[in-house]
């Protein structure tokens, strides 16, 4: 019974009171709201607040300080919070990233200061970064490289520096390799037109095909220099094969004849050229197999015993290798090889003679550094010869003897040793028959001067 009269009582004041009721209830729940709210905001006030400390240490370059301070809120706050704070970081993070990659693409900041940054960012590894800001820079920066607005250096190293970021793992190859691609494509162009200022332009016209068609600008260059290479190099090569064949370097002739032919093909006078180099190359070309063998059917040595050193030079117009020859590693022989006739010259002169007796002939270098060749023995008795007939002098017969057997027909051996002197070695000895009870002279002729004297029983005096 009481208390049924105590809940009439309460419905009756609420009922009488309703409005009064009403408006403290809400005001209340409002109040409860505000609150809430407030909290809310505070919390937010907060999280705004240290993103703008974490991102003021990054824009300093005070990375360490970021990095430390971001570890310790991850320590400190809630999990919502920290999922706020990073969400607030995000479009902070993003923005910078992309302006210092536009810095340093300017060039208004360092590499190190670029690399920084993203190592730093790496660091706060629960931001999400978008990627694909980051992919659209870098096509932007592999076109600003093809239009030359900015330095291979500086794209390259703006890739291989954004390829560090996290969650970048070959999106980039693409423009990277763009890039590399067109800068060996420019250093090949560059290389091309280095070599057709110096006169090498096969090399350039070799050169400017490997330039990239997608690389338009240097592309249509390499095609202009192309065509003027090939109009300029007719000549030119022309004129180096005319050299070559002075210097009997036919190798090097039939060369230039073959990068004119590549286009000049269907060139009659090419073709005529090339036909003429392979052939002197196949006849005036010695390897030294070729020479060992030749020296070896000469002078009846074995060729396992011999070896050589050799080059080739011109002569009054015509090609000889010059061979040192070694027996057993021993230098026996200096020679010089008519490439035509195949004829072997041995080295002698009045302090070098090496006493061949298979050689063709004898060459000496003079005092200039020339070369020259000793007459034959046939052509010394051909000027002796020639030389008696014009005095009027009466013989028999020319026979030639070495010098030893010519000592028998001459009385003073000292006066003729003063003659020879030290160019004893340099002479042919011909005895002349004048016929019976006439008696007999002996002549030397010199084989490189052709001097004569005569050394009879009565005297010896030039002839």
């Amino acid at each position: 019974m009481i208390f049924k009269e105590i809940f009439d009582k309460c419905i009756d004041f609420i009922d009488i009171h309703r409005n009064k009721i009403i408006t403290v209830s809400l005001s209340m729940l409002g109040l409860i709201f505000l609150s809430i709210m407030f909290i809310l905001s505070s919390d937010d006030l907060n999280v705004e607040k240290d993103s703008s400390i974490l991102l003021k240490n990054i824009e300093q370059r005070k990375y360490t300080t970021a990095i430390d301070y971001y570890e310790k809120c991850k320590k400190e706050f809630s999990e919502s919070k920290m999922s706020r704070f990073d969400k607030a970081n995000s479009k902070k993070i993003n923005k910078l990233l992309l302006e210092n990659g536009d810095k340093y693409i300017k060039g208004e900041i360092s590499k190190e200061h670029y690399l920084g940054v993203i190592n730093t960012i790496n660091a706060l590894n629960t931001i999400e970064i978008d990627l694909e800001r980051i992919i659209e820079q870098s096509k932007r920066v592999s076109e600003m490289y093809q239009s030359e607005s900015i330095s291979y250096e500086v794209s390259l190293a703006y890739m291989n520096t954004a390829s560090t970021l996290n969650g970048i793992i070959n999106e980039l190859d693409i423009y990277k390799n763009s890039i590399k691609e067109l800068y060996q494509s420019r250093e090949v162009y560059n290389e091309a037109y280095k070599n057709q200022g110096n006169n090498m332009y096969y090399e350039a016209i070799q050169g400017y095909d490997k330039v990239l068609e997608n690389d338009k600008k240097y592309y249509e260059l390499a095609q202009k220099q192309k065509k003027q290479s090939i109009d300029i190099m007719y000549d030119y090569y022309i004129k180096k094969i005319e050299e070559c064949d002075i210097n009997g370097n036919y190798e090097e002739a039939l060369k230039y004849v073959q990068y004119l032919k590549a286009y000049y093909e269907d060139d009659e006078h090419i073709l005529a050229l090339e036909k003429e180099y392979n052939k002197k190359l196949s006849l005036y070309t010695l390897s030294s197999n070729d020479i060992i063998n030749l020296i070896s059917k000469k002078s009846d040595k074995k060729k396992e015993s011999l070896s050589i050193s050799s080059f080739y030079q011109m002569i009054n117009e015509k090609k000889y290798y010059y061979v040192e020859v070694f027996e057993y590693d021993v230098l026996i022989d200096e020679v010089l090889i008519d490439a035509k006739t195949k004829e072997i010259y041995s080295y002698k002169d009045i302090e070098h003679d090496y006493k061949t007796n298979y050689s063709d002939g004898y060459f000496r270098s003079n005092s200039d550094g020339n070369v020259e060749f000793a007459i034959s023995e046939s052509k010394a008795q051909f000027i002796l010869k020639n030389k008696l007939d014009e005095k009027g002098e009466k013989y028999k017969e020319i026979i030639s003897i070495d010098k030893e057997k010519s000592s028998r027909y001459i009385k003073d051996n000292e006066k003729l040793e003063k003659i020879l002197g030290p160019n004893k070695d340099l002479y042919y000895y011909e005895l002349v028959n004048k016929g019976l009870f006439k008696g007999k002279d002996v002549y030397i002729v010199n084989i490189y001067t052709e001097q004569i004297h005569i050394i009879s029983q009565e005297k010896i005096s030039e002839f």
